[in-house]
């Protein structure tokens, strides 16, 4: 026989696991950075270090800084954008690359290096074996990791916390985690639907509307290796009421269908 028994029943437990299924995957890691010189290239090799079955695409939002020239060097793909379109667009272009390109599965993090790669594997896991079609990394579902935050930033988190858990009948702990993982059917819908403006509070809203398993696991960040968040502390009412906004009209806006965009263009 050209197998053995022995070989044919490994072979098959093998393709159970999570490991045999990851490498039957096609697994992106896309990193939104707009001028993260100084923290994108440790980010990337520690992405190599603790998971190496994904490729790493970062999407220089504009920079005009050494971004992008340092991310090729580090061995990531580098996508450029024109100019500047915020983090949204940014996410949103790291979608479409995965959807033209036939990924499988999309991780997405942040280039300033809070978000730890060790904690993709325990991302993709869920996704990867079926068990729901997208992960998102909450800094508040394990008390153990003690995530400071300003009280204003705490007094707005839980307030979305709160409206989002009521729209979705899901525990929502951690609405503006930018850590997160999907699968081809969800890269599919957010290429389609993905929020203009501030997305993180939104994709949990979305997700839920399109029907999609989801949940989240606990995660702990780090402090920024360099730079400064790009929402200062001045701008949290403005940002609170721009998120509120673009709920409400998550709520009310029409959903593009994958399936029926898809159809149609054939």
């Amino acid at each position: 026989m050209l197998f053995s028994y022995f070989q044919i029943i490994t072979f098959f437990l093998l393709g159970q696991s999570f490991f045999g299924r990851l490498c039957l995957m096609r697994v992106l890691i896309a990193i939104p950075a707009c001028n993260e010189e100084k923290s994108l290239p440790r980010v990337i090799s520690e992405i190599k270090k603790e998971f190496k079955e994904g490729d790493i695409l970062v999407v220089d939002d504009g920079s005009t800084d050494e971004t992008a020239e340092l991310a090729k060097k580090a061995g990531a793909f580098v996508l450029s954008l024109p100019f500047n379109l915020g983090i949204a667009g940014a996410r949103e272009a790291g979608f479409l690359y995965a959807l033209e390109n036939g990924y499988d599965l999309v991780v997405q993090m942040d280039a300033d290096g809070q978000h730890d790669p060790k904690y993709i594997r325990s991302l993709t896991e869920p996704v990867v074996k079926n068990e729901v079609d997208a992960v998102i990394g909450s800094r508040f579902l394990n008390s153990k990791f003690n995530h400071q935050t300003s009280r204003s930033r705490y007094l707005g988190i839980s307030l979305l916390s709160f409206i989002l858990t009521i729209l979705t009948s899901k525990k929502i702990t951690d609405p503006t985690s930018g850590f997160s993982a999907y699968n081809k059917r969800v890269i599919k819908f957010l290429a389609l639907n993905y929020p203009s403006d501030y997305p993180e509070p939104e994709i949990p809203l979305l997700l839920n509307r399109g029907g999609f398993r989801f949940k989240e696991i606990p995660i702990e960040v780090r402090q920024r290796q360099a730079g400064k968040s790009s929402i200062s502390y001045k701008h949290a009412l403005y940002y609170l009421g721009k998120v509120l906004l673009g709920i409400l009209i998550t709520c009310i806006r029409k959903i593009r269908n994958p399936k029926r965009e898809i159809r149609n263009n054939i």
